[in-house]
């Protein structure tokens, strides 16, 4: 977890490469014996020193972990339990008329409440990218915690009279202060050398807290009770971040430490500086980062969509109250969001193969799930949550991954804002476009023809991204090549004489620069 030799150019030019000589006196054998032993010992203590910086990067990445699966904006994603409970109490029950409570009027007029605050929670995404280098995630996840808190006491006090927008605005408050701390927490992969999966692991957080609202098929546990009681875990939480979150993001090799909170790095100046970078223009205006954006807000468009509908559609699909209910409350938030048992295997794919495939699967499972929603049984829809879930999984991993590793950790911040507004228009067809149903409650197929007929579009995206796979190789190589050298060269510092310290310092230098110029190259590339 901790910077290898690579990074610490004594360490990694320490060692015995004198030779011995005929020579040479006694003195001067006893000598080099010494500087032997000095390096082997500091060689001990600097695997020792890796090891406790691996034990302490581990538990606090685990941590961080379960504050983030607590507290994320996922907890959203658990619509299924949440819609499911409130036909259970009797939540805009009124909408079905003459018919029995769990109608498919009275699921499609609760549908804003999802698809609207996905929406909410999408654009406060944008807002937590750019505040995250304006002060820190520490600040910045406290207070999407305090809004967190504040859209579960919304909830626990809201009633069917306020009408479905009020709950929207509280369902979207528990999203979008939940990303501020999703936000904040990805910079702690970078402690550790091999990002791709750890940054997978947190990409399925999102998913696996939408399995916390399944507490809310507890029979004894109503609406109220359970957003009253979350209502003391976003605050607990935000105890938590204040003493574990630091003041500034991690940067790539830097070892965890607890720090005091400070306010003396926030500087409100910073979202527009950083949106004005030239870099950061030049990135989003480049055709490789709207071609990305566009197919993850599209993928993540048609999730909510289908997410949204998921109530209404599993209704009409089955005249069993216990099936449906047992769909809604248990199959679709287990199946539907177990993301995290994917998202680590997506991290490891685009570690090996680059981002082309991963974006040529992410359109595939997309379609396979959108259509598969036509297919008449209700148990057949226990297939599609599957491809549902394999959506999640490449999308969400892609889109933190594809930032962290294609462009400058500086970029991180605005850039996210960027990727995550592209998601946010795309989005304004789920809602308020498609919800509630404009077709009508049971008329499924305009909405899922909308989704499915551009969708064939985004496999250009993925056969376009092979190209830049290509060159990253092709630097990747050239530094595994340039750290080759390095150790060769290494042997030659050692061989310097001791009054010969300037040329070693030289070389050493000239190493260093040369690995800097190749890894900015990938930046470029």
């Amino acid at each position: 977890s901790s910077p290898g030799p690579l990074h610490h150019p004594k360490a990694a030019f320490e060692g015995c490469y004198h030779q011995h000589s005929d020579d040479d006196d006694e003195d001067n054998d006893l000598q080099r014996e010494s500087i032997c032993s000095i390096s082997s010992s500091s060689s001990s203590s600097s695997y020792s020193s890796n090891s406790r910086d691996f034990a302490l990067s581990s538990g606090v990445f685990s941590i961080v972990c379960i504050c983030t699966t607590l507290g994320s904006g996922g907890l959203i994603i658990g619509v299924g339990p949440f819609i499911e409970r409130m036909v259970k109490d009797g939540y805009f029950s009124d909408r079905c008329n003459d018919e029995d409570t769990g109608c498919p009027a009275q699921y499609d007029a609760m549908n804003p409440i999802f698809n609207g605050g996905f929406q909410i929670m999408t654009w406060a995404t944008c807002l937590a990218g750019l505040c995250l280098n304006t002060w820190g995630p520490r600040i910045n996840a406290v207070l999407g915690l305090m809004v967190l808190s504040g859209g579960c006491r919304l909830l626990a006090v809201a009633t069917t009279d306020d009408g479905p927008y009020v709950w929207m605005v509280g369902y979207g408050m528990i999203g979008a202060g939940g990303n501020f701390l999703y936000i904040s927490s990805f910079h702690f992969a970078n402690i550790f050398t091999e990002r791709e999966v750890p940054i997978g692991l947190l990409g399925g957080i999102f998913n696996l807290s939408g399995l916390i609202f399944m507490a809310l098929n507890i029979p004894e546990l109503d609406i109220h009770t359970f957003f009253r009681m979350y209502f003391y875990i976003g605050i607990g939480l935000a105890c938590v971040v204040v003493v574990l979150y630091p003041d500034k993001a991690l940067q790539p090799g830097d070892t965890y430490r607890i720090q005091w909170p400070s306010v003396t790095h926030i500087d409100c100046r910073t979202p527009w500086k950083e949106l004005c970078q030239e870099e950061v223009l030049g990135s989003v205006a480049s055709r490789r980062f709207i071609n990305f954006s566009i197919l993850f807000g599209w993928c993540t468009m048609v999730n909510v969509v289908i997410g949204g509908l998921m109530p209404t559609l599993s209704a009409s699909k089955s005249n069993d109250e216990k099936q449906v209910a047992l769909f809604n409350g248990y199959v679709y938030p287990a199946l539907g969001n177990s993301t995290f048992l994917f998202t680590p295997f997506v991290g490891y794919l685009i570690q090996k193969t680059g981002f082309s495939l991963s974006m040529l699967c992410t359109v595939i499972v997309t379609q396979i799930c959108i259509a598969m929603c036509w297919l008449p049984s209700l148990y057949s829809q226990y297939a599609m949550l599957v491809f549902f879930n394999l959506t999640q999984a490449f999308a969400y991993t892609m889109e933190f991954t594809y930032i962290q590793l294609t462009y400058s950790p500086r970029l991180y911040g605005p850039l996210i804002a960027f990727v995550v507004a592209f998601q946010g228009i795309i989005g304004l067809i789920a809602w308020p476009g498609l919800s509630p149903n404009p077709f009508g409650a049971t008329a499924f197929t305009p909405v899922l023809l909308i989704c499915l007929v551009p969708s064939f579009l985004l496999y250009y995206v993925g056969l376009h991204q092979k190209e830049h796979d290509d060159n990253r190789k092709q630097v990747q190589s050239q530094i595994t090549s340039g750290s080759t050298n390095k150790a060769r060269l290494a042997g030659m510092i050692g061989e310097e004489e001791e009054d010969d310290e300037g040329k070693a310092a030289e070389i050493t230098h000239t190493l260093h620069s040369q690995q800097d110029l190749l890894q900015n190259d990938i930046y470029d590339k």
